[in-house]
């Protein structure tokens, strides 16, 4: 039995018989002509790729070139007015810490919201700064005030970007008067300072390097085909894979593929919303379909066996992405439209902050204190009491180990807490900040001495360091902690007060602090990662119902229809949300698989087979809804036939949603001019949802008893109208699994559980011939798959693990 994806078409390769009796020839396709010829994939496009729209290089460069101008003109400006020591010293280093500040915070979508912030931060720094002076005598009360300052900022999310920033800025600028040892007197040095670097980056900002979201879409879109040829590119010719892919033997799977495809698709989304990213901003839902367009020719491609696309496949999806660059070329083209009040405003699946999506909090809000909650406490309350706590046990511990550089402590507590949602996010953070403090000392004590006593090289080091740092940390904040570390190790050679010992304290206080906040994160008010991925899967699950009750009124009422929230039935943002709410399940699962924590190799493959069966359902509802679309011409006594279909796709996902067992479904009537496609494409979505049932039973908001509806049908006599066989592993023990057949109209006609002290065989009575039918096959731990299979010969039915790719062979015949 070869084995196929969940959810591939009716026109690939069948589940092959291994006995003598053959299907019939006409129920069996002719094979696909592979694509002759090796497939390229040059490293720009892996750059291109790894940084969508370019905005970590962007950041990265921005930061650095930014940093290295508030130097110079921080100095410079010293020089005029005569300071000296350490009124110098605080003229720099503040101008320095606001340049970098600003740089990482002011990321409003518009010009004129980043201007409003970039004036409010160095009012934050200051009155951070002044607070800090007013109590600098007494070191209990300034210390417990920091306590506070830390709630407060924290406490303040709760109310947009804009208070985010204001509330890191008063923070920073509250321990930077504690760091340099600011006094009241000063205040004036301070001012001059914070002024001149806020002049400064507004002239940036706004003459030198001001930001165009036109570029930022044009590098989006780039990206998003970079990925999309990639992903084809590896699935043809496992030769054209990276180095890395080679080196280590970890081959990506179709679906981590659409993954990676589908987050530019939804970064792509979010930047279409953004003023001034598109010349008329009505376009925007052109380039919407486009892109969905492409991705739907991609899942096409995907479905085929590794090593066999068909030409057509592969020339559908250059022709989607020529069709994407034609919406784009037109938009270019076009006129800038007036602004009026006629046109509906574009809503993107998710809002973008600079040039990212969402964090997990998006989910873990609402899951913290849901609408209506009463005495609960929101995500911004629980984490501000958390950083409270956390922040004065570091003060108090960092203290003790040491009296002089006890902020190390809190800095790594803090951040840790910072960009996180869950307890796995902020141990996560926690370690990486601790492992890349750890590399970054190691690298410090041959590198400092290496280089010597030089200004000029010390400056160049701190620059570099900022770049690496930007550019990486969104790849991982371990390298953005090593490059923190190399950088104050030249700050101190600067300052005249490196020295081995130093470094080494920093270590250790890093790592106080650091176990101070995981220990927090889990133990005081903990935001779950479990429970967030079971709410992240739920949102999901309400997402598919409301795409298919879309789908449904599409189909009814035809283009134009009117949904239950009494306006438009837009399925390219409905199936858009769906892929933003796939796009959280991968943000929030990926702290659940720690390899440090005891049982994370089950824990991740769970986590990685529920992803993988969302991404597929996600694909095949892409695929249902084009195929509405090209069936919108099709006469509506047509679609009697694709009614059973869609109700049994529905009634799947209404238990999906609900948390119970599917039961059976009965098909519409059928006969008749059809529109295939359509069904063909319900037909698989079904499939992929009943391997989901499987891998994801409790993706409801309740857990409810599992009756095995199937159970009678195991006990049924062996008959010809049958679809029997084995599941087996890859090492030929039969496996306790989940046997589904379903027909092309979408109805179930049995489904039973194999036992593997049987073999893992399986017989599934069927009526109405030999078929062949889809037969969709789920076992705990394996990848799920589907294919074709026809009644009477045994197969056998060969799972690999969920953790890495399933390979599409032939299973070697077995004499059952």
């Amino acid at each position: 039995m070869t084995l196929t994806s969940t959810g591939r078409r009716e026109d690939t390769e069948p589940i092959e018989p291994t006995d003598d009796v053959a299907p019939p020839a006409a129920m069996s396709p002719s094979p696909p002509t592979p694509v002759e010829g090796p497939a390229r994939v040059s490293w720009g496009e892996r750059l291109l790729a790894s940084d969508p729209g370019n905005v970590r290089i962007t950041l990265a460069t921005r930061a650095a070139l930014s940093l290295a101008v508030a130097l110079g003109v921080s100095a410079l400006l010293a020089g005029a007015l005569g300071l000296q020591g350490t009124a110098a010293m605080v003229m720099v280093v503040l101008g320095a810490v606001l340049t970098m500040m600003t740089t990482f915070t002011a990321a409003d979508p518009t010009t004129r919201g980043r201007v409003i912030t970039q004036l409010c931060l160095p009012v934050a720094m200051v009155a951070g700064i002044t607070l800090s002076t007013l109590v600098d005598k007494h070191r209990v009360l300034s210390l417990s005030l920091f306590v506070v300052v830390m709630f407060a900022v924290v406490w303040v999310r709760r109310f947009g970007p804009r208070a985010f920033a204001c509330g890191m800025v008063i923070w920073m600028g509250y321990f930077m008067a504690l760091f340099l040892q600011l006094s009241f007197a000063q205040l004036p040095v301070v001012l001059v300072a914070v002024a001149s670097t806020t002049v400064l980056l507004l002239v940036i900002a706004l003459v030198v390097a001001p930001q165009r979201p036109a570029r930022r879409m044009r590098r989006m879109v780039a990206a998003f085909a970079a990925r999309v040829r990639i992903a084809a590119a590896e699935h043809r010719d496992p030769a054209a894979r990276s180095p890395w892919q080679r080196w280590t033997g970890r081959v990506g799977t179709p679906d981590r593929a659409l993954l990676r495809v589908d987050e530019v698709a939804v970064l792509v989304d979010g930047q279409l919303a953004i003023p001034h990213s598109l010349t008329d901003p009505g376009h925007a839902p052109a380039v919407r379909a486009a892109v969905l367009r492409v991705e739907a020719a991609l899942a096409r491609l995907l479905d085929t066996p590794p090593g066999a696309v068909r030409p057509a496949d592969a020339a559908a999806v250059e022709d989607a992405l020529r069709r994407l660059e034609t919406v784009l070329d037109d938009d270019r083209r076009a006129a800038p439209a007036a602004a009026t009040g006629d046109a509906s405003p574009f809503t993107p699946a998710a809002e973008l902050f600079a040039g990212f999506l969402p964090g997990s909090a998006v989910t873990v809000g609402p899951m913290v204190a849901p609408e209506g909650g009463g005495s609960k406490l929101l995500l911004t309350t629980r984490q501000a009491l958390q950083i409270a706590l956390a922040g004065g046990l570091s003060i108090a511990l960092g203290d003790a180990l040491n009296g002089q550089r006890w902020y190390w402590a809190v800095l790594a507590c803090f951040l840790a807490f910072t960009g996180t949602a869950t307890a796995a996010e902020t141990v996560r953070k926690a370690l990486q900040r601790t492992v890349g403090t750890v590399i970054g000392v190691a690298v410090a004590l041959v590198l400092v001495p290496l280089l010597g006593h030089s200004t000029v090289v010390s400056l160049v080091v701190i620059l570099v360091a900022i770049f690496v740092g930007f550019y990486l940390f969104r790849v991982s904040y371990t390298c953005l902690a090593f490059a923190i570390t190399i950088l104050i190790a030249e700050l101190y050679e600067l300052l005249g007060t490196y020295s081995d010992g130093l470094l080494a304290l920093r270590v250790g206080e890093t790592a106080l602090g650091a176990l101070v906040g995981g220990v927090v994160a889990v133990s005081f008010l903990p935001a779950s990662a479990a429970a967030a991925e079971q709410a992240a899967r739920a949102r999901l699950a309400e997402e598919l119902r409301a795409a298919t009750l879309d789908v449904a009124t599409v189909l009814r009422d035809g283009p134009g229809s009117t949904g239950a929230d009494g306006g438009p039935v837009d399925l390219h943002a409905r199936v858009r949300s769906l892929d933003a709410a796939v796009h959280q399940l991968a943000l929030i699962g990926l702290p659940l698989s720690l390899r440090v924590v005891p049982g994370a190799p089950a824990r991740r493959a769970a986590v990685t087979g529920r992803l993988s069966a969302w991404v597929r359902c996600a694909a095949r509802v892409r695929a249902v809804i084009h195929a509405v679309e090209d069936a919108a011409d099709t006469p509506r006594q047509r679609h009697e036939a694709v009614e059973g279909a869609m109700s049994a796709v529905r009634g799947l996902v209404e238990a999906l949603a609900e948390g119970r067992e599917p039961g059976e479904h009965t098909a519409g009537p059928a006969g008749g001019e059809t529109p295939e496609a359509l069904v063909g494409e319900l037909s698989a979505l079904h499939g992929a949802l009943l391997a989901l049932h499987e891998v994801d039973p409790t993706a409801g908001p309740a857990e409810r008893p599992r009756v095995d509806a199937a159970a009678p049908n195991a006990a049924r006599p062996l008959e010809t109208g049958a679809v029997r066989g084995r599941v087996t592993g890859e090492d030929g023990a039969g496996l306790d699994a989940v046997v589904t057949v379903v027909d092309p109209h979408g109805r179930q006609l049995g489904r039973v559980r194999t036992d593997a002290a049987a073999g893992g065989r399986f017989t599934v009575p069927v009526d109405g011939g030999r078929g062949p039918w889809l037969v969709v096959v789920a076992a705990a731990g394996y990848a799920p798959h589907a294919g074709r299979a026809p009644a009477g010969p045994e197969h056998r039915v060969v799972l690999a693990p969920a953790h890495r790719a399933p390979a599409a062979r032939q299973a070697a015949p077995v004499a059952l």
